[in-house]
C-alpha cells in the first residue's frame, strides 16, 4: 500500500537540545542570554514576514548534513534514468522561476536525489538538498503537478522554514523549562508539577509548533505557485495536485490541529484564492 509520510523532522537531526540545568537557566536569564530572540528577528524579503531566526542558514545546513548522508545511504536511489531526468528537468525549470522572481540567487548548486520507494512525498533539507520519492512522481499526472511539488519545496528554502521552525522549537523548549523551574519553586504549584508540565507541553505542541508548521506549508504552496507561473507551468494544476492528495490520503490523516500539514482540501481552496488574487488564472 502506498503510504504518506512526514519527513520534515529529518532536518532537525543533530540539532542542539535545550536541556539546561536550573542554575544555567537562572544565570542565563540574569545575563540576558537565554532569550536571544530579542535580537533574532529578521524580515524575509521574499515574503515580507518577520521571522524568529536564532540559527543561520549555514548552521542549520551543517546540522542536516549527516541526516542527508544517512538517508542517501539507507534509501534506494532510482536506477530509472528517464525518471531522474524528468525530475531534474522540472526542478531546474522551476528553480529558474524562483530565480526570475529574485527569491534565489542564480547559479546555485543543488543535490537532488530521486528515491525508489512508494512514499508519496518530497522534501528539502538545508544546504540545497532535495529528495523526491518515486511515489509522488507516480501520483502526479503531468509535469505541471510535479512542478507544484518542487516549487513548494523551493518555497521552504526561500521561506527559511527549517531555521525558523528550529528556532521556534528551541525557544518553546526553553520557555517550558523556565516554567517548570517556576513551578518547582512554588509550594502550591509544585504539588501539580507533572500535570502542569504535561499541559504546558501539549500547549507548546498544539498551540505553537504545529500551527507554525502548517503556516509554513501554506506559505510554501503559494511561493511554489509563483515559481510555477514564472517557469511557464499551468498553476491550476497545483490545485489538482491537492485534490489527488486528498483522495489518496482519505482515512489516513489525523485531524488538522494534530498535524504538521494542513488538510489537502484546505490547501486546494487556499491555492484557488491565491491564484485568482494574483491573476495567474481564473478558477
Amino acid at each position: 500500500m502506498t503510504k504518506l509520510i512526514d519527513i520534515d523532522s529529518a532536518i532537525f537531526e543533530g540539532a542542539p537540545r535545550v536541556n539546561l540545568s536550573r542554575r544555567a537557566i537562572i544565570s542565563g536569564i540574569a545575563a540576558g542570554t537565554v532569550f536571544p530572540f530579542i535580537s533574532g528577528c529578521e524580515t524575509n524579503p521574499a515574503t515580507g514576514r518577520s521571522q524568529l531566526l536564532l540559527f543561520g542558514d549555514q548552521e542549520v545546513a551543517s546540522m542536516a548534513a549527516s541526516a542527508w548522508t544517512d538517508m542517501k545511504a539507507q534509501t534506494p536511489v532510482t536506477a530509472n534514468s528517464q525518471l531522474k531526468n524528468r525530475v531534474l528537468h522540472v526542478w531546474e525549470k522551476t528553480v529558474r522561476g524562483a530565480e526570475q522572481k529574485g527569491d534565489i540567487a542564480a547559479g546555485q548548486s543543488w543535490d537532488v536525489a530521486v528515491f525508489d520507494t512508494d512514499d508519496v512525498n518530497a522534501f528539502v533539507m538545508p544546504g540545497n538538498r532535495v529528495g523526491v520519492y518515486r511515489g509522488i512522481t507516480e501520483l502526479t499526472e503531468n509535469d505541471d503537478q510535479l512542478s507544484s511539488v518542487l516549487g513548494h519545496e523551493t518555497g521552504h528554502v526561500v521561506g527559511r522554514h527549517a531555521a525558523e521552525r528550529l528556532s521556534v522549537t528551541t525557544l518553546a523548549q526553553t520557555g517550558l523549562a523556565v516554567g517548570q523551574i517556576a513551578i518547582a519553586q512554588s509550594d502550591t504549584l509544585s504539588k501539580y508539577g507533572s500535570e502542569i508540565g504535561a499541559l504546558g507541553g501539549a500547549a507548546m505542541q498544539f498551540g505553537v509548533i504545529l500551527p507554525y508548521s502548517r503556516n509554513h506549508e501554506l506559505e510554501a504552496d503559494k511561493l511554489g505557485v509563483d515559481y510555477m507561473h514564472n517557469a511557464g507551468y499551468d498553476v491550476r494544476q497545483s490545485v489538482r495536485l491537492w485534490e489527488l492528495m486528498d483522495a489518496q490520503s482519505k482515512g489516513q490523516r489525523p485531524p488538522e490541529f494534530m498535524s504538521t500539514h494542513p488538510d489537502p482540501a484546505r490547501r486546494a481552496q487556499e491555492l484557488v484564492k491565491y491564484i485568482n488574487a494574483r491573476g495567474y488564472a481564473l478558477m
